[in-house]
């Protein structure tokens, strides 16, 4: 068989061979403790981001987006950015000091910052549907002076793991080296993270995001 065949050959049984399974052993759980599963469906994508316009939160948010983005293989998620917060699904805003800009810390990572996401369900008799825009915020952490760079890596992780939980991913990870680690000290989403948010958007939800 000539070489181009063997080419061919091959190329066939390549095609023909099964996808590799994701590796689900990986997976933490996404739901709350209600047992309340949510992510954005696809009629609703993308996702409409709002960020707060003091400082680089825009930069940060629209980063963190992109970090997100790659982690699907089918684009089961996408985001923007919109410029008003009344049409936005997800607001991120600074909760009080807006740091400065410069160069994150490449050194060993501090608590310099954190994050609090909020979202409320339906109080009414339908209670399985958000009320309203998912709301996270960042804080700058006090008591400790850390320098502008220690800050600025704090948030740029902070950012995509407030953004993990405007995703769906509820609950947080067990695991310190993930990125939804309670205290974020990863830079980018783990195969762990990535495997848990993959699940998430292939699993029926049963929380409905508020209507627009």
């Amino acid at each position: 068989m000539s070489s181009r065949r063997w080419l061919v050959a091959l190329a066939l049984l390549a095609a023909c061979m099964d996808p590799d399974i994701p590796d689900h052993s990986l997976v933490y759980d996404f739901s709350d403790g209600n047992g309340h599963i949510f992510h954005w469906p696809a009629d609703r994508l993308p996702v409409r981001f709002y960020a707060d316009p003091r400082g680089n939160m825009a930069a940060l948010v629209q980063r963190a987006i992109g970090v997100w983005q790659d982690q699907f293989l089918y684009g089961e998620f996408r985001g923007t950015m919109v410029a008003d917060s009344n049409q936005a699904d997800v607001i991120v805003f600074w909760s009080d000091s807006v740091p400065p800009d410069p160069p994150p810390d490449n050194g060993p990572p501090v608590k310099a910052c954190g994050g609090l996401s909020q979202v409320a369900t339906d109080s009414g008799a339908d209670s399985l549907q958000l009320a309203g825009p998912i709301h996270s915020s960042l804080s700058i952490t006090t008591g400790v002076v850390w320098t502008p760079g220690q800050v600025e890596a704090c948030v740029r992780r902070t950012v995509i793991h407030e953004l993990g939980h405007g995703l769906g991913i509820i609950q947080e990870s067990p695991d310190s080296v993930d990125i939804m680690y309670v205290t974020p000290f990863a830079t980018f989403p783990t195969q762990r993270d990535r495997e848990t948010v993959q699940l998430l958007y292939h699993t029926v939800p049963n929380l409905r995001p508020a209507p627009r």
